[in-house]
C-alpha cells in the first residue's frame, strides 16, 4: 500500500541541517505532543519532508527549482517566497509540527486499538536502519539523527499500515464493502480495443485527398469484416486482432518502403511508396505497394509488390507479434480454440492460459479521468493541457453511457482515424484476471486513503503540542542541504530499482 511503501523508504529520506550535529541537552527534544517527548531526531526528518512539500507548493505557482544548482540559491528563494500568508520557514516548521503530532497520535491509536507489530516487521525495521547508512550515513552524522530515530520513523510506517487495515480494511471499523469497490472500478474504466490508422504517408506526411480516400476504403473493409464477426463475440475479438496486426503490418511496410538513394552520378533518387487494398475474388484483401522511382533524365519506373490476407488466418494464426500499438512485448500462440500468452515485462515473466480464441493483451484497460475533489486542484494543475489516450475523441466517444458495446465505430480525428469496439469491463473483473486482490487494495486506497490521512490529522489536532522554542531556534530548517538530501535520495531509488524492490 501507499503510505507503507513510503515508510520502507523513510529511512533514506533523512538530510542534513547545517550546525546541527551534537544537539545540546536543551535541544534534544524539539517538542512535547500530550505527554510524549518528540526527539529532535525525528523534528529533523518531518521538517525535511515539509521543506519537500514548501518547494512542490512553490513549484505549482511557478517556480522552477530544478535549474537551481545548488541549495543556498534554492535557500534564497524560499527565503523571499510566501505560503499562505506565512513566510516558508514558519510554514515548514508548522508543517513538521503536524507531522510529529501525527507521529504520536499514530502511536497512541495504535496502542489503544490493541495492535502489534510481528517479529518478521520488527526484522524488517532493524534491517532498513541498518541498511539507510549506506547511502544517508553521512546526513545522520551531521545532523545527529541517531539510529532509534531511524528505527521510530519506519516503525511508525507499519503501525500507520497497521492502521488503515483496522479502519478502511475488509471488515473494517469503516465497513467498507466489496461492491463498493466493485462498482467504482466498473464506473471508472474502460474496456477497448482499436486500430491505429495514421493520416500520414512513408514519409511522415499528411495524406492528399486521394490517399484519405485509399484509407477510407480500407477503413470500410475493415469494417464490413467486422460486421460478419458481430453475433459472435469471441469471433468478434479475433477478427479485430488479425486486423490490428494486419494494418500495423501495412504502416510498418509504408514506412520501411520510402527509399531515398544516390545514383552513379551523385543525383537524388527518391523512391515514394503508394499502398493500396484490393479484394479478391472470395473477398480476401491484398496490399498493393507500388514503388515510383525517377531517374536522374526524369524518367520514372514503377513496380509493385503485395501480400494478401487470406480471411481463414484469423482463425488460427500461428505466432504473431504485436508492433506500435502494445503496451509491451507479447508473443501469442494459439492452438485448437486455447491461446496462451507470454508477457515480458521489466519486472517479470507470467504466462496465462485462456479459453478465449483472442488475445487480451490488445486490449487497453483506460482510467476515466475523474476527480471527485477537482475544485480543489490549483490554478496550474487544473489548466495544464490533459493528454487522451489514444485520443480526445476516441476518449469521449467510449465515455458515452450510451456507447454501444461490440459495435465497430470509425471515429476520425485530424492526423489519425481509429476503428474501436468498446467491451463491457465487468466481463474481465474476475479474481484472476483484472478484479484481483491486488486491484481491489488499490481501489480501496484510491478511494480511501485521503480520508484515512485526514482521521490522522483529526487525531493529531486533538492533541497538545508545546514546542521547545530553543530547539525550533537552532535547527534553521531553511540550512537544510536540500539537493545533498535529493542526491542521495535518487541514489537510493536507483539501488533498490537496480536490485528489483523499485515501486
Amino acid at each position: 500500500m501507499k503510505f507503507l511503501k513510503r515508510a520502507a523508504a523513510l529511512f533514506l529520506s533523512l538530510s542534513m541541517l547545517a550546525g546541527a550535529a551534537g544537539c545540546g541537552e536543551d535541544t534534544a527534544y524539539a517538542m512535547k505532543v500530550d505527554d510524549m517527548d518528540v526527539r529532535a531526531g525525528l523534528y529533523l526528518y518531518y521538517a525535511t519532508n515539509a521543506y519537500q512539500d514548501a518547494m512542490d507548493v512553490l513549484e505549482k505557482n511557478g517556480v522552477n527549482f530544478s535549474e537551481m544548482k545548488d541549495s543556498s540559491e534554492i535557500a534564497a528563494e524560499m527565503k523571499k517566497s510566501n505560503i499562505d500568508g506565512k513566510t516558508v520557514e514558519e510554514w515548514i516548521q508548522n508543517k513538521a509540527e503536524l507531522y510529529c503530532a501525527e507521529f504520536v497520535a499514530v502511536e497512541k491509536e495504535f496502542e489503544a486499538q490493541g495492535l502489534s507489530l510481528t517479529g518478521q516487521q520488527i526484522a524488517q525495521v532493524n534491517d532498513s536502519a541498518a541498511g539507510s547508512q549506506d547511502y544517508f550515513g553521512e546526513f545522520f552524522e551531521n545532523t545527529g539523527i541517531g539510529m532509534e530515530s531511524v528505527k521510530d520513523i519506519t516503525r511508525s510506517g507499519f503501525k500507520q499500515s497497521a492502521l488503515w487495515d483496522k479502519y478502511y480494511g475488509e471488515g473494517g471499523i469503516k465497513d467498507i464493502q466489496t461492491q463498493t469497490l466493485y462498482d467504482d472500478y466498473a464506473k471508472n474504466h474502460l474496456r477497448l480495443k482499436y486500430i491505429t490508422m495514421p493520416l500520414k504517408d512513408g514519409e511522415g506526411n499528411l495524406l492528399k485527398a486521394d490517399g484519405k480516400d485509399e484509407l477510407r476504403k480500407m477503413a470500410e473493409d475493415y469494417l464490413a469484416r467486422l460486421a460478419k464477426k458481430q453475433n459472435d463475440e469471441a469471433a468478434l475479438m479475433k477478427e479485430m486482432d488479425f486486423l490490428i496486426d494486419e494494418h500495423n503490418t501495412y504502416v510498418t511496410s509504408v514506412s520501411e518502403a520510402a527509399v531515398t538513394t544516390t545514383d552513379e552520378s551523385g543525383n537524388t533518387i527518391t523512391t515514394p511508396t503508394t499502398a493500396k487494398l484490393t479484394t479478391d475474388e472470395f473477398g480476401n484483401t491484398a496490399t498493393t505497394t507500388e514503388e515510383t522511382s525517377t531517374d536522374a533524365d526524369g524518367s520514372t519506373t514503377t513496380t509493385a509488390s503485395g501480400t494478401a490476407a487470406d480471411e481463414n488466418e484469423t482463425t488460427e494464426p500461428a505466432v504473431t507479434t504485436t508492433a506500435a500499438e502494445d503496451d509491451e512485448n507479447t508473443e501469442t500462440t494459439t492452438a485448437a480454440g486455447t491461446e496462451e500468452t507470454t508477457t515480458t515485462t521489466e519486472e517479470a515473466t507470467t504466462t496465462t492460459t485462456t479459453t478465449t480464441g483472442y488475445d487480451k493483451s490488445k486490449e487497453k484497460i483506460l482510467a476515466v479521468s475523474t476527480s471527485a475533489k477537482e475544485e480543489e486542484r490549483s490554478a496550474a494543475e487544473t489548466t495544464a493541457a490533459p493528454t487522451y489516450t489514444p485520443c480526445e475523441l476516441v476518449y469521449n466517444w467510449a465515455l458515452k453511457e450510451d456507447a454501444p458495446l461490440l459495435k465497430p465505430e470509425l471515429i476520425e480525428d485530424e492526423e489519425c482515424w481509429y476503428i474501436v469496439i468498446k467491451m463491457d469491463i465487468k466481463d474481465r473483473m474476475t479474481s484472476d484476471d483484472l478484479w484481483n486482490a491486488n486491484q481491489i487494495e488499490s481501489t480501496r486506497q484510491s478511494l480511501y486513503y485521503e480520508d484515512f490521512q485526514s482521521l490522522m490529522e483529526e487525531w493529531a489536532n486533538n492533541l497538545e503540542v508545546t514546542r521547545n522554542n530553543k530547539a525550533f531556534r537552532r535547527y534553521k530548517v531553511l540550512d537544510l542541504d536540500i539537493k545533498g538530501y535529493q542526491n542521495a535520495l535518487m541514489q537510493s531509488y536507483y539501488a533498490m530499482y537496480s536490485s528489483g524492490y523499485g515501486y
